[in-house]
């Protein structure tokens, strides 16, 4: 019997020590199962690198085998990975069982391929999130491949599915043949499972209620929060909040700013955040509560798991959804790192979302102010022992000064922009004349090299030549 029949081949396009949330999400699944297992993956030369977490995994990872690609997220680049991971694997004895995950969906491609030339593999296929529209936006174009659809339609109508089209989005292709070839299906909370089904143009919901399961993020064994000891200082005199991420439009801290607006200044509290977004959360902050903010850049998986321990409250907060989906189908994945560290979760939550249903210790409503300010409060009864007096600022009059303050950062960032732009019209000019005077030369020479005289001196020049 070949070795392979005893291992799972695990695909997935990000894989460590490419730093992706993927990357750390795949690895905890390895780490949760401590099976051995085989990787195909990019190389994504073009993305950061973290190598602790690949120096974790070795005694689980057997053979990896790395398809020299830059990351992008275009059908091209979908097609060569799975081409290029698929002539590697051909030279292989066949796999019992493959696993791959998405985001992003090029893994799912290359489980595709390999299904189709080995049947009887067995295909666990995990979804993150949602693919065809996720958090509103849409994230692929058209496929556009004529060879590609021909070639899976002539095996979706020799089985009686519904066809595909070049008109049709990559990632919604990916999530319907998925659906159809992977013999389970992976998805993290029930929202996302019934968001995906409704989301989908094809009629696939009798597919994916027969053969998916629900598996949420892991959480990781304690001895992994302290591989990489970090020398962050945190001062004990002050009750320490940490945020860890970034954020954007439907992620946008505004709650957490409004809670804290509110907590009396002779309460000494401190916010640390760590991301990538530092610029912006320097925009948003309000001028109260930035000298309470110690803004750090984004620190890798291992160490960050370290950190989770070191403070009082962890804060995470829910997408904003509503506005694109009838229900939220987003569990953010370091709320399972945050429950593995024990330390005391603060979570804001959109209504009936996975993160609401679930058992934390501390909940507050996205959106709704006094439910903040009341688990602000309830907070800091709870660590400091305080009893506070509900003194927060009226809602109408606190959402104000907020438009105001936000108003008054847009105002500015347009004028910085303004001098950035005066200044490419100072440059454009200046090498719109630097263009002009070259030309001026070059007709110049021009000129002198098609000469009576030019051509008269042609020997003399040689000979000048010869005597250098």
């Amino acid at each position: 019997m070949s070795e392979l029949k005893n291992r799972e081949l695990l695909i997935s396009y990000a894989f460590p020590p490419t730093n992706t949330t993927t990357s750390n999400v795949v690895a905890k699944r390895i780490l949760d199962e401590k099976k051995s297992v085989d990787v195909v993956c990019g190389r994504l030369d073009n993305l950061s690198k973290d190598y602790t977490m690949e120096n974790v995994l070795k005694e689980y990872i057997s053979s990896k085998y790395v398809i020299d690609i830059d990351f992008s997220i275009e059908w091209d680049n979908i097609k060569f990975f799975s081409t290029k991971a698929m002539e590697t694997l051909d030279s292989l004895d066949v796999y019992e069982k493959i696993y791959s995950r998405a985001f992003f969906s090029h893994s799912h491609f290359l489980a595709l391929e390999y299904k189709l030339a080995h049947p009887e593999t067995y295909w666990r296929a995990e979804f993150s999130d949602p693919l065809v529209k996720p958090l509103g936006r849409r994230t692929s174009s058209k496929i556009n491949d004529e060879e590609y659809v021909k070639r899976m339609n002539e095996l979706l109508k020799a089985r009686n599915f519904e066809l595909i089209s070049c008109e049709d989005d990559v990632n919604a292709i990916c999530e319907y043949l998925t659906y159809l070839y992977a013999d389970e299906i992976i998805f993290i909370n029930k929202n996302q499972r019934r968001v995906m089904i409704e989301d989908s143009r094809f009629d696939v919901e009798n597919i994916i209620n027969e053969k998916s399961t629900i598996s949420p993020h892991p959480t990781l064994d304690d001895k992994y929060y302290n591989i990489i000891k970090s020398n962050y200082e945190v001062d004990e005199n002050y009750l320490n909040f940490a945020y860890f991420g970034n954020i954007f439009s439907k992620r946008s801290f505004e709650d957490f700013i409004s809670s804290f607006e509110n907590v009396d200044d002779e309460i000494k509290i401190r916010i640390h955040i760590f991301s990538n977004n530092k610029t912006l959360f320097e925009q948003i902050l309000s001028n109260k509560i930035f000298d309470k903010v110690i803004l750090n850049e984004e620190v890798n998986y291992l160490e960050f798991l370290n950190l989770t321990k070191k403070f009082d409250v962890l804060l995470v907060e829910d997408s904003y959804t509503l506005s694109d989906c009838e229900i939220n189908p987003y569990l953010p994945s370091k709320l399972s790192d945050y429950i593995g560290s024990e330390t005391s979760v603060w979570a804001v939550c959109e209504k009936n979302s996975p993160m609401y249903s679930m058992d934390i210790e501390y909940k507050s409503i996205l959106g709704d102010y006094s439910s903040n300010i009341s688990t602000i409060n309830q907070i800091i009864n709870d660590k400091l022992n305080l009893t506070l007096k509900n003194t927060a600022l009226d809602e109408k009059i606190y959402a104000r000064q907020r438009v105001n303050h936000l108003t008054q950062k847009i105002t500015e960032l347009i004028d910085v922009a303004e001098m950035e732009f005066k200044k490419d019209a100072e440059y454009e000019k200046r090498i719109a004349e630097l263009n002009h005077k070259i030309e001026e030369l070059e007709n110049e020479k021009s000129d002198i090299v098609n000469s009576n005289s030019w051509k008269l001196t042609k020997n003399f020049r040689k000979i000048g030549k010869k005597f250098k």
